[in-house]
């Protein structure tokens, strides 16, 4: 007999030709970034991951938007993504208008954007998908108190939305179909100055923080015409709320502002907090409607919050750089005349510690406002393909 036919060579796996059922069970644990590099191993490894978009991974992301007149910029966003080491990606052309123009809110992977024109629009900058919005028709006057705050709200099957915009002491909106911006009776004196609105998409109620009243409005967005829902009356969260265990001096300057947010439950949030020579203390409270006062809460499980999208998220248990019963936050968010990236960051509500932007993120590119956002908690199974990315500056790991 010969040896070649009792010995035959081994048989070299073809990774290809793995059942479609055991990539798919594969691929449904994967991290978002590590489930678009199987999509381009193979054809069959790209069909079988089709249907697959994780369904808990939701993953706080950081969007950095582009300078201005940047050189050699091709007016695209870079991404950071804290679940691995090569983790800085850049989003395809946007466009010169999305270089000039300013983001007011955002929701899921949905960016509301205000430009040169003074009007507002839509944009996805991972699928490329852009809603147009009315004309805003804006006076010098409208602009020059400069209308940074606004809510926004798609709905990831039917793209219906809402914008809520404060403008002075009074809240225009619109929706899919309105085809004009409607205005709601003064929110409050002239002399105030809204602060904060956010948006509860589990029960469509808007919530506005005026400056000097620790008061908080809502307003029900259920129905068709928006009705004044009664609000939230003074929490007061002073400074002393900050002290135990914190390492503010009271000497010394520092900043203090109360915000608003809402849970995965619905409830409402207050928080508070200070810095101190960019170090930062965050208290949380739970606001109660019956005996409207607030709880504290030292653990949010599960949840983190994103504080610049105004509410919290269920966060992947099993993902590296992914923390839970933290805070996601962009000082740019609150106060844009601040450029510093040190204000950028997730705070640790556990052992109350501050984790920086990594300084290769800083030094590897010059951006005008960042972001957190949660972009797979709204996108459906059928647009997950439709997201590649133009570059990847994987290369740009801090090694």
């Amino acid at each position: 007999m010969d040896q070649s036919e009792s010995n035959p060579p081994p048989v070299t796996p073809m990774w290809s030709e793995l059942y479609p059922d055991l990539l798919r069970s594969v691929f449904q644990r994967l991290s978002f970034t590590n489930l678009k590099r199987a999509k381009s191993v193979c054809r069959s490894w790209n069909s079988a991951s089709r249907s697959c978009v994780p369904k808990r991974n939701q993953i706080p992301w950081l969007i950095l938007f582009p300078q201005q007149n940047q050189t050699n910029s091709n007016n695209s966003c870079v991404l950071f993504v804290p679940d691995g080491k090569d983790n800085l990606y850049k989003t395809r052309d946007l466009g010169a208008e999305f270089t000039r123009s300013c983001c007011l809110a955002s929701y899921g992977s949905w960016l509301l954007m205000f430009d040169q024109s003074w009007n507002l629009y839509i944009v996805n900058p991972l699928t490329l998908e852009i809603i147009d919005l009315p004309h805003s028709s804006l006076s010098k006057e409208d602009i020059t108190r400069q209308p940074w705050l606004a809510c926004l709200w798609v709905d990831k099957i039917t793209k219906n939305y809402l914008v809520v915009w404060i403008l002075h002491d009074r809240m225009v909106y619109t929706r899919k179909g309105d085809g004009r911006w409607r205005r709601t009776t003064s929110l409050f004196p002239a002399a105030r100055v809204a602060q904060q609105i956010i948006h509860n998409s589990k029960d469509h109620k808007v919530y506005i923080a005026p400056d000097i009243s620790l008061r908080v409005f809502v307003w029900d967005f259920s129905d068709d015409i928006p009705r004044q829902n009664g609000y939230i009356l003074p929490f007061y969260v002073g400074r002393d709320a900050l002290v135990d265990g914190g390492t503010i001096d009271w000497g010394r300057g520092y900043y203090f502002r109360r915000m608003i947010a809402t849970s995965v439950s619905g409830q409402v949030l207050l928080v508070a907090c200070m810095e101190q020579d960019s170090i930062w203390e965050f208290r949380i409270y739970a606001y109660d409607p019956l005996t409207k006062t607030g709880e504290r809460v030292n653990d949010l499980g599960d949840e983190a919050l994103i504080l610049d999208m105004g509410f919290t998220v269920v966060v992947a248990k099993d993902i590296p750089g992914i923390k839970r019963n933290s805070i996601y936050f962009s000082y740019f968010n609150i106060d844009h005349q601040s450029k510093d990236p040190e204000h950028i960051f997730v705070y640790d509500l556990h052992t109350r510690t501050t984790e920086r932007l990594p300084q290769w993120v800083v030094s590897s590119v010059g951006f005008s406002d960042a972001r957190w956002f949660c972009w797979n908690l709204f996108l459906t199974n059928d647009k997950a393909d439709t997201f590649e990315f133009s570059g990847d500056f994987s290369d740009q790991n801090g090694s």
